[in-house]
C-alpha cells in the first residue's frame, strides 16, 4: 500500500468531492488557461491534481473573498445540496475543511487580481465632523431599529470615514463579540452587516442625530418609549436589579440576538472570584459554570417583561387553583380497563431501529451546548436519555417535557397514581391525573377541534388542564424550549402558595386533613432536595429547580394523542401526521403539544416516562422521596374507603366499573431492567 492510499481510506470525507468530469468539475490541463472574470477557484483532488469549482460555487467563494472575509462556514456548495455537510473556508490558509470528518482540502484562486477597495475622499472625515453627529443602528428581529452602542458607532464612523458610503470592512472589534471572535463584514453600500461564520445578515444605517451628543450615544435605546432594565431572581423569591455596568454589557449581548449562549466573567459582582458564567437569552437564564448554580433573569423594557413571569407549568398551577373539580360528570372512559396490544411489523421495527435514536438521526455530529457541556450532571442525564432513545427506538416515538414549578405537583400526582392505579412512580412524574377535563377532550383530535376558539391559544385554561407543551428532539435548537437550553431552569418562577392544598382537595384528601398533609410534603420535598419555593419552602441546593420529562409513546398511538406545532400550539401541517415524520432519517425538530390522558399515561404498555432533575441532590434521592410521600399518603389512602373518596375525586364523582378500591402500590413497582424493556414479554 502507498502511504496516500491509506491516508484516503481512512479520511472518507462525507460527503465526497465530485469525481473528476463529474457535475462540471474538471481536471486541470497543464496548458495554460484564461483566468475567468468572476474570479476562477480550484480544488486539491487526492491524486494531487487541481480541479475546477463549478461556476456556482467559484461565485460564492469569490463573493466572501472580495468582502475582505477571512474565514466562512457553509452548505451551500452545489454538490452539497443533498446531504448540508458544513464546510469551513479559510483564506489565510486557503483550505476547505468539511466540520463533520475533519478532512481538509487546499484551495488555490485563478482568477484576475482582487478589486482593491476605493479609497474614501480625503473630505469624507470632515464631513462626518461638519455636519453633526450621527450613531448607527441595525434592525432586530421584530423588525425595529436599535442603536449600537458608544463603542461599536464610534468605530462603525471611523470605518465609514476611512472607506466611505460604498465601502466595504471586515472586523472582529464590535463590544458584543469580544469573547467570540467571530468575523463580521459591514457593507456600507449595502447597508448590511454580515457574520461570516454564521452568515445571518442584519440591516444597518448611519442616522443623524444634531439633538443629542455623540457622548451619549452609548445608552440603551428606549425601546417603545420604555427604560431597559435587566434584573436577577434572589433567593429571597423577588426580582432585584442588575449593576448598571452588567445591565449595559447584558443588553449589548442580547442585541446580537444570533441564539447562541453568551458566556463572560466580565461582571462587577465576579470580580474576586472570576468565575465563568452563561447566559441564555432564549430561556432567560443565568448559569455559574463553576459551582452549577442557576438562576432565572429578565430583560424589562417599557414595563413589559422579557423572561420568566409565568411559565408553562405555572398556567397548570392556576388551573388548578381556579377550577371546580368536586361536582359530578358521567365519565366517558371505557367501562374495561384500558389495554393495548402492539401492531407494529417486525420489518418495521427493524428500519427504526437502523435509523437510531431519534434525537440523533440526521446529526453526524452533535453536542450539548455550553451549560450542560460544562456540568458533570448534566452531561450524565443527557448521554442517559440518548441511550433510553436507542433501547425504544424501534417501537416508540419520544418528546421532552420541561417544567419547574409544577414538580411537586407532578410528584404527588405520581405517587397518588401508584397507590390508586399501578402507575410507576419510581420512574417518572405524572403530569396530569385528574379525569374531568378529558371527558370533553381526550385525545388530540378534539384538542384540534377545539383549538380555534381558543383567543388565547395554549395559555387557555381548556388546553392546560390536558395538554402540555414538549419538542420531539433532545439536541435540536428549537424556537420555545430547547431542552439543551432549559434542563437546569425549567420554564417558571413565582409563588404558588395554596395549589398544592387544591390538588389534595381534589383528590379527595379530607378538608381537615388538607393543611397539615401539605405542610408534610413540603418538608419531604426540602430534605430531599426538590426546589420547593413555589409552596413556601426552600431553595434547593445548586438553584437548578428545572426537570426534564422523557415521554415515550407507542408509534402506534402517537398521532391520536400528539400534533406537530408552532409557537402557542399553533398546528404544524408541515409536519403532520406527526408519527409519519418521526418515522423518517433526516434531524428532527419542532414544538409538540400532548394530550396527557391519565387513561393512556399511566399504562406502561402505552407511554413509558422518566424523570431528570437538574438538581444531583434530589435527582439521586427521588426514588426514596417517592417513596416515603406514598407514606405520607398511607394516611389518606390507607382503607378502601379513602382509596373509593380519593378515587371519585379523581374521577370527577363517578367511579368507572374497571377500577379496583385495592391498595396498587406493590404492584406498581417494577425492576428498572424490566422497565427499559421495549416490550414486555
Amino acid at each position: 500500500w502507498r502511504l496516500e492510499d491509506l491516508l484516503r481510506l481512512t479520511a472518507s470525507p462525507q460527503p465526497a468531492m465530485p469525481k473528476k468530469g463529474t457535475l462540471g468539475y474538471k481536471t486541470t490541463k497543464k496548458k495554460k488557461k484564461k483566468a475567468p472574470p468572476h474570479g476562477g477557484w480550484e480544488w486539491l483532488n487526492d491524486d494531487a491534481e487541481w480541479c475546477d469549482f463549478a461556476k456556482e460555487d467559484c461565485k460564492l467563494l469569490e463573493d466572501f473573498y472580495q468582502d475582505d472575509v477571512t474565514s466562512f462556514v457553509t452548505k451551500d456548495f452545489s454538490w452539497n445540496l443533498k446531504h448540508k455537510t458544513l464546510y469551513k473556508i479559510n483564506f489565510a490558509t486557503m483550505t476547505q475543511t468539511n466540520q463533520d470528518s475533519g478532512v481538509c482540502r487546499e484551495l488555490r484562486r485563478t482568477g484576475p487580481p482582487k478589486k482593491k477597495a476605493k479609497k474614501a475622499k480625503k473630505t469624507s472625515k470632515k464631513e462626518v465632523k461638519d455636519d453633526g453627529n450621527y450613531h448607527w443602528e441595525y434592525m432586530d428581529d421584530d423588525d425595529m431599529w436599535e442603536e449600537f452602542n458608544e463603542e461599536d458607532s464610534e468605530m462603525m464612523e471611523e470605518r465609514y470615514a476611512e472607506v466611505g458610503s460604498k465601502g466595504v470592512f471586515s472586523t472582529t472589534e464590535f463590544s458584543f463579540n469580544k469573547n467570540h471572535g467571530s468575523v463580521y463584514v459591514v457593507n456600507f453600500r449595502k447597508g448590511t452587516q454580515r457574520n461570516a461564520e454564521t452568515n445571518v445578515v442584519r440591516k444597518i444605517k448611519r442616522v443623524k442625530d444634531s439633538t443629542k451628543s455623540s457622548s451619549s450615544s452609548g445608552k440603551a435605546k428606549k425601546n417603545k418609549g420604555g427604560k431597559i432594565v435587566w434584573q436577577w431572581w434572589t433567593d429571597d423569591d423577588e426580582w432585584a436589579n442588575f449593576d448598571a455596568k452588567d445591565a449595559k454589557l447584558l443588553e449589548t449581548a442580547h442585541s446580537l440576538k444570533t441564539g447562541a449562549p453568551f458566556s463572560t466573567r466580565d461582571l462587577s459582582f465576579n470580580e474576586e472570584h472570576q468565575s465563568l458564567y452563561i447566559f441564555d437569552f432564549l430561556v432567560m437564564s443565568q448559569s455559574n459554570n463553576d459551582s452549577g448554580t442557576s438562576r432565572k433573569i429578565r430583560r424589562l423594557c417599557g414595563g413589559k417583561a422579557k423572561g420568566h413571569d409565568k411559565g408553562e407549568d405555572d398556567g397548570y398551577t392556576s388551573v388548578l387553583g381556579s377550577a371546580d373539580w368536586s361536582s359530578p360528570i358521567s365519565i366517558k372512559a371505557s367501562s374495561s380497563a384500558p389495554t393495548f396490544e402492539p401492531s407494529i411489523s417486525s420489518t418495521e421495527i427493524k428500519k427504526q431501529k437502523k435509523l437510531g435514536a431519534q434525537s440523533k438521526r440526521g446529526w453526524k455530529k452533535y453536542d450539548y451546548g455550553p451549560t450542560i457541556n460544562g456540568d458533570k450532571h448534566g452531561r450524565k442525564c443527557f448521554d442517559e436519555m440518548l441511550a433510553n432513545e436507542e433501547r425504544f427506538c424501534g417501537e416508540w416515538t419520544v418528546f421532552y417535557h420541561s417544567y419547574s414549578a409544577a414538580a411537586l405537583m407532578y410528584e404527588v400526582q405520581a405517587a397518588v397514581a401508584a397507590v390508586l392505579f399501578r402507575f410507576k412512580s419510581q420512574f417518572a412524574t405524572l403530569p396530569r391525573i385528574l379525569w374531568k377535563p378529558f371527558n370533553d377532550i381526550p385525545d388530540a383530535k378534539a384538542m384540534l377541534k377545539e383549538f380555534p376558539t381558543w383567543p388565547d391559544q395554549d395559555h387557555n385554561p381548556r388546553f392546560r388542564a390536558v395538554g402540555i407543551c414538549g419538542t420531539s428532539s433532545l439536541l435540536a435548537p428549537d424556537s420555545e424550549a430547547p431542552p439543551k437550553s432549559v434542563f437546569l431552569m425549567g420554564y417558571s418562577v413565582g409563588p404558588l402558595t395554596g395549589i398544592l392544598e387544591k390538588l389534595l382537595k381534589a383528590c379527595g384528601v379530607p378538608a381537615k386533613a388538607v393543611k397539615m398533609l401539605a405542610k408534610k410534603i413540603v418538608k419531604l420535598a426540602e430534605r430531599h432536595g426538590l426546589d420547593a419555593r413555589g409552596h413556601g419552602g426552600k431553595m434547593c441546593k445548586s438553584g437548578r429547580a428545572g426537570h426534564m420529562l422523557q415521554i415515550f409513546i407507542r408509534r402506534e398511538l402517537v398521532d391520536k394523542y400528539v400534533y406537530p406545532s408552532h409557537p402557542y400550539g399553533v398546528p404544524d401541517p408541515k409536519r403532520d401526521p406527526l408519527g409519519s415524520y418521526l418515522s423518517k432519517g433526516g434531524q428532527k425538530s419542532g414544538q409538540i403539544r400532548i394530550t396527557v390522558n391519565p387513561e393512556v399515561f399511566l399504562l406502561a404498555s402505552c407511554v413509558r416516562m422518566f424523570v431528570f432533575s437538574a438538581d444531583p441532590t434530589f435527582h439521586k434521592n427521588r426514588e426514596d422521596f417517592q417513596e416515603e410521600l406514598r407514606d405520607l399518603l398511607d394516611e389518606i389512602l390507607m382503607t378502601d374507603e379513602t382509596r373509593v373518596k380519593a378515587a371519585k375525586g379523581i374521577f370527577g364523582g363517578k367511579l368507572p366499573k374497571w377500577w379496583s378500591s385495592e391498595d396498587q402500590t406493590d404492584a406498581s413497582k417494577m425492576t428498572k431492567k424490566r422497565y427499559l424493556m421495549s416490550t414486555f414479554d
